[in-house]
């Protein structure tokens, strides 16, 4: 029998990934406990130093 995994989607990818702390940051604010943002795309922004919006700017114009 195949385990289903809870997803989640990364409010500025918006890629699903597993619903885990390996994707996602811990955050005791949320209902599911997860950062709505993935790990990757977060990290992204803070190498980068923009907003949230620069962020899903710049993935916008990757996904044309």
């Amino acid at each position: 029998m195949a385990t289903a995994y809870k997803m989640k989607t990364c409010s500025i990818s918006g890629k699903r990934l597993r619903a885990n702390n390996k994707n996602f940051y811990f955050n005791a604010s949320t209902p599911d406990k997860l950062h709505p943002y993935s790990k990757k795309m977060d990290n992204l922004r803070r190498t980068l130093g923009v907003s949230v919006d620069k962020v899903k700017q710049l993935v916008t114009l990757i996904n044309r």
